[in-house]
């Protein structure tokens, strides 16, 4: 495989595509992640716009007003609010070679939000983040910084590539961010001059909370977005190198995003992966998957389209690449997805998903069919 080559018609499509989007709702409203999240990196507790987005603009607008909360606040007090995410998935999976069935419940996250305002320009967030996986975050963040810039102090998570919230994509499992993890503790800051976002951080890395070695993991981020009449444009560029541990992991990623009229969203992002001393698996059967070494490099590509049919009912299909040595000529992995999201009111959401997964790498085809609940503050 010529990698370079792929990997620039990969990242080129998604910008001349009609219109792609992860986080689409950045992409639709034509506003950087932090306009809607406390964390300035995007994701995680949202602030009050991002509450009220979520409550009021994204719902099915007849429903919310009949059975919305009035006054609805995550505010506890005037310098401490709160907020949610939970997500639990029921799924049917069908698989070939073997032809075996299965079912499960899982909670896929289950994390509560607190902020506490020190002072205008100085907060304190905590997430104890429930559940199987080590991913507490808390940190410091003072916007005190010129070009509207932040600094940030404590455990958490680099925003690298697009913060995607399915963590099975390809995109995800190929990378110490799958399960929604990451959670290192390190020095992060950024710049917005304008249309423009700048980030960086030294970590720990993976190695852990208590690390005196000098190695250590750079992360580094450059986003802009920007419109041409209704059509609105976002692309970007992340790399994360994680040196900690003895282990050298290699991540650059180039994504990008354009949503015509608010309507329909197409975002697609393509990752280079080198020297991952973990493990990527398509399917459970993590240990299925050689590990990585230093020399070996992986591809991953996710492509999506949101279609916007009413406000509160959107349609959307997906399509997953995974290559676990771009060396090798044969051994891929091939995903395909269609469902819709239903939002009846503010913070509820319903998306029941079908997908098909070709995989000669274990030489399996699999059909899931998914119903993921998201409850959100």
């Amino acid at each position: 495989m010529n990698l370079r080559f792929l990997f620039i018609f990969a990242f080129s499509s998604v910008l001349t595509c009609a219109s792609f989007s992860l986080p689409r709702f950045s992409s639709q409203m034509n506003l950087p992640c932090q306009s809607c999240h406390i964390n300035p990196s995007g994701g995680g507790m949202r602030n009050t716009f991002g509450a009220n987005f979520g409550r009021d603009d994204i719902s099915v607008k007849a429903w919310q007003e009949e059975y919305a909360l009035e006054d609805f606040s995550t505010k506890l007090t005037n310098f401490l609010s709160y907020g949610a995410d939970f997500r639990f998935l029921g799924f049917y999976q069908s698989n070939t070679s073997p032809d075996v069935s299965s079912s499960s419940f899982f909670p896929m996250q289950m994390d509560l939000y607190f902020n506490l305002a020190v002072s205008k320009k100085i907060n304190l967030y905590v997430n104890p983040a429930f559940g199987p996986y080590n991913r507490l975050e808390m940190f410091a963040v003072a916007k005190v910084l010129p070009l509207n810039g932040y600094l940030k102090l404590g455990r958490f998570a680099p925003s690298h590539g697009l913060r995607y919230d399915d963590h099975t994509s390809f995109i995800r499992q190929a990378t110490p961010f799958r399960n929604y993890g990451g959670q290192q503790t390190g020095v992060e800051l950024g710049l917005n001059p304008g249309p423009i976002t700048l980030m960086g951080a030294v970590t720990n890395g993976m190695r852990g909370d208590l690390d005196g070695a000098l190695s250590k993991a750079v992360f580094g981020k450059i986003e802009g977005h920007g419109n041409l009449g209704l059509i609105n444009l976002l692309a970007g560029i992340s790399s994360y190198n994680d040196a900690s541990g003895g282990q050298k992991l290699n991540l650059l990623e180039g994504y990008g995003a354009v949503t015509l009229s608010e309507r329909l969203t197409v975002l697609g992002t393509a990752e280079l992966i080198q020297g991952n001393s973990g493990t990527m698996s398509v399917s459970s059967d993590i240990n299925q998957r050689n590990a990585l070494n230093s020399d070996l490099k992986q591809f991953a590509v996710l492509v999506q389209a949101d279609y916007v049919i009413v406000q509160g009912f959107d349609l959307k299909f997906m399509y997953d690449f995974f290559d676990p040595n771009t060396d090798v000529k044969s051994g891929t992995a091939q995903r395909y997805s269609g469902g819709f999201e239903f939002m009846p009111i503010g913070g509820v959401e319903v998306r029941p998903m079908v997908r098909y997964t070709k995989d000669s790498i274990l030489n399996r085809n699999t059909t899931d069919l998914q119903v993921l609940f998201h409850i959100y503050l």
